[in-house]
């Protein structure tokens, strides 16, 4: 194994489904850390290993944007720009 995939393993780990869930509420709860995208205006939070959580945009279409446009909290896991998984009032679900 090189150093490359064990520094990778271990940003991974970090990436915890617990990590996610603090961060989330953060997001939603107005911690310290939390910024804006200058453009959309949406907020997020960067997390361990270049990953980002963002909030959901209401005003987009889909079924996820109608839960957020509802009151559901709702946001993603990025890197990279692949969605790594989903947060609804802070239950994380890791996508494939």
């Amino acid at each position: 194994m090189t150093a490359w995939q064990d520094k990778s393993e271990a940003e991974e780990n970090e990436l915890s489904a617990g990590v996610v869930q603090v961060a989330f509420e953060k997001l939603f709860g107005g911690g310290r850390g939390v910024q804006k995208f200058a453009r959309s205006g949406l907020r997020y939070v960067k997390l361990a290993g270049g990953a980002t959580l963002v909030e959901q945009n209401p005003k987009k279409k889909s079924e996820w944007a109608e839960l957020a446009a509802m009151g559901k909290r709702v946001a993603w896991v990025l890197r990279d720009g692949e969605y790594l998984a989903r947060v609804i009032d802070g239950e994380v679900v890791w996508l494939d």
